[in-house]
């Protein structure tokens, strides 16, 4: 039997929200999302949660399960069925509606970034050529599908809400890096903040919990050494012998 333990809020008939306990018999191999469906279905209809793709593609159905934040689709109810699974929404951001939350301040921040190519244009009968390592470099961080789960874990969160957060430092890093594009310095200064690369903790959870496996804190590691070595290159000329 699977027991979930589900943090409930809906503001027009409890404002402090509340906690939900349903049980059901699952299928053997059902995911987390099966089995919500299955709830909404035939236990409460009100139920409210995201999803869209069903294949950790889309990232919709982010949410806490047990202190951890997963996908929903890929989390298997087999690993759930020893104790009640207690489920949350994803952390950091405002509540909606059960585990639906608000990612408007995620998708602002997205789109400040710009994060489409701004290279030299081209004609219809042209192509921008890349080297292959280059390109290599920048495959991990194309991965990124904008679940959120590296918001819900990072612990510089705790301390500031206006921090950019690693799926933007880990986009940033990936246009830097671009050959095509041709924005570092305008990135550079995007970046180089407290509420930037510099509010990282380093302690690598973004890491550890991506389900697409993207690697943001290596990026914003990557981003601050950057970020030294154009601060050093300005003040260079004015250390040589003829400036003293």
């Amino acid at each position: 039997m699977l027991t979930l333990k589900i943090k409930r809020f809906q503001a027009e008939r409890e404002p402090q929200g509340w906690i939900d306990i349903f049980s059901l018999e699952p299928r053997k191999g059902i995911n987390l999302l099966e089995a919500l469906l299955r709830i909404q279905d035939e236990q409460d209809g009100t139920l409210s949660f995201r999803y869209s793709c069903r294949g950790a593609v889309c990232g919709s159905c982010a949410m806490k399960v047990n202190g951890n934040v997963v996908l929903a689709c890929r989390t298997h109810v087999e690993d759930l069925m020893e104790k009640p699974a207690f489920i949350e929404p994803l952390p950091y951001f405002p509540v909606l509606r059960d585990l639906m939350v608000d990612m408007s301040t995620f998708f602002t921040r997205y789109r400040e970034l710009e994060p489409y190519l701004h290279g030299e244009p081209v004609s219809s009968h042209q192509e921008y050529f890349m080297d292959e390592d280059k390109r290599k470099e920048i495959d991990p961080y194309i991965n990124c599908i904008l679940c959120g789960i590296c918001f819900g874990v990072c612990p510089a969160f705790e301390r500031d809400l206006q921090y950019l957060g690693p799926a933007m430092l880990a986009k940033a890093y990936r246009f830097l890096i671009d050959p095509r594009d041709k924005r570092s310095e305008e990135i550079l200064k995007i970046v180089d903040r407290q509420a930037g690369v510099w509010g990282c903790n380093t302690v690598f959870r973004c890491v550890k919990f991506c389900p697409k496996e993207v690697p943001p804190t290596h990026a914003i590691l990557k981003l601050r050494e950057k970020i030294l070595k154009h601060r050093l290159s300005s003040i260079l000329p004015f250390l040589s012998p003829r400036h003293k």
